[in-house]
């Protein structure tokens, strides 16, 4: 079947951002393959995958890449690099290969282990402040310190600093969209040599985190590069930081939204890695990888996708296929197999997807055990989602701890 290009929809209304499922059901039935255009590149064509194994076979196959090729790429600022080119993200092998071995060896088991126990102080720490019957929003006040924390000790910033790095992380996190290329560059400068201010100090003070974790890997005498370090924790940032606040969310807000399950889950806690891997398949939150381009022409589900053309899975989509997973539309904390892959798949699969599930099943496990009848403020229907294409984020969750 091919693309049916009369289908109309805006990837930025309220009313997308807050259920996209509809839509995606439809571009699955209709339009597995679909050509648009996206806000920020209204200038070219970009090319949506909707099922499941499209999804999957798109991250999985050598005739994609991160990288154009046969064009020249964007010019930037260094500063900008370290968010782009820079990264490992963006990069493809053997170059993102060679850093993936390299940067994975910081996250060991006992490194992840370390920041369990300080995830689980810092939630304890800030459920303490919180009283029955007093409104909070989770956002802010919770599901936000959590990972801020937890960034911050990864990589090394003394508590006297911690304000000049969420600052910064600010910066890294608005970037370009904000401020555009010349301002976000200007602003992107100190931050950097924050940065190497954070590289020197464990370098000659080493100690059990993440960031000496990176600063030692080395395979065969080869090392991370003082830039290298600094991209990844641009990505540690934009990646742990930014996504894992909005899952924990996310996460509060479908847990409240499906009272069976909250209760299920409160009868049986063991359920909670189970309830997180199902928060992930669900909610959407994470709806597309980054961009990827197709290395030659090509024919997919009757739609030529010419080569170097963006093509994009949308991993939220996938998620909900009917094809993979029986009664997709249901939230179930018991669901099993849970073939997700809110993480991607393939060499691109998340880094920090052990972190970001470790943080999730604390957060949410320690909230509904410390306050089991925890509910929301406001109706369900008047929360209100942040005009972020493919991402489902909320302004605000409003709730009552109980």
């Amino acid at each position: 079947m091919g693309a049916s290009q009369d289908l109309s929809i805006d990837l930025q209304s309220q009313d997308f951002l807050a259920d996209p499922f509809p839509t995606y059901e439809r571009l699955r039935r209709e339009a597995p393959v679909f050509r648009t255009r996206l806000p920020f590149l209204a200038d070219r064509d970009v090319y949506l995958l909707a099922r499941y194994r499209d999804c999957v076979d798109l991250v999985t196959d050598h005739r994609f890449r991160r990288t154009v090729t046969g064009t020249a790429p964007l010019p930037l600022r260094k500063a900008l690099q370290f968010m782009s080119t820079e990264s490992m993200i963006f990069k493809d092998d053997p170059e993102h290969l060679r850093l993936r071995k390299l940067v994975s060896r910081a996250f060991t088991p006992r490194a992840i282990a370390r920041l369990t126990e300080r995830a689980e102080a810092i939630t304890d720490q800030l459920l303490d402040g919180f009283r029955a019957g007093q409104q909070i929003d989770v956002l802010t006040e919770y599901a936000l310190p959590i990972p801020v924390t937890v960034i911050s000790e990864m990589v090394g910033v003394p508590e006297s600093d911690r304000a000049r790095f969420h600052d910064g992380m600010h910066v890294v996190l608005e970037g370009i969209a904000k401020y555009g290329l010349e301002v976000a560059a200007d602003k992107m400068e100190p931050v950097i040599d924050f940065v190497r201010e954070l590289i020197e100090r464990r370098r000659s003070d080493p100690a059990d985190d993440i960031m000496t974790g990176l600063i030692h890997a080395s395979e065969d005498g080869d090392t991370l590069t003082d830039d290298e370090i600094v991209a990844m924790v641009f990505l540690l940032v934009t990646a742990g930081y930014e996504t894992t606040y909005t899952l924990i969310t996310m996460g509060v807000a479908t847990m409240l939204a499906h009272p069976d399950q909250l209760e299920l889950l409160e009868q049986i806690p063991a359920l909670i890695s189970s309830a997180v891997e199902e928060i992930l398949r669900f909610t959407g939150t994470l709806g597309a990888t980054k961009p990827n381009y197709a290395t030659e022409d090509l024919t997919w589900h009757g739609v030529a996708i010419p080569r170097g053309a963006m093509v994009l899975p949308l991993l939220a989509s996938a998620n909900r296929d009917p094809d993979v997973f029986t009664a997709p539309d249901v939230f179930d904390i018991t669901r099993t197999p849970n073939h997700h892959i809110a993480f991607s798949k393939g060499a691109h699969f998340c880094l920090g997807a052990s972190l970001a599930r470790m943080e999730l099943r604390v957060a949410l496990g320690s909230l509904f055990a410390r306050f089991p009848d925890t509910r929301m403020a406001i109706d369900p229907a008047e929360l209100s989602y942040q005009p972020l294409l493919f991402w489902r984020r909320l302004e605000s969750l409003p709730v009552v701890p109980g």
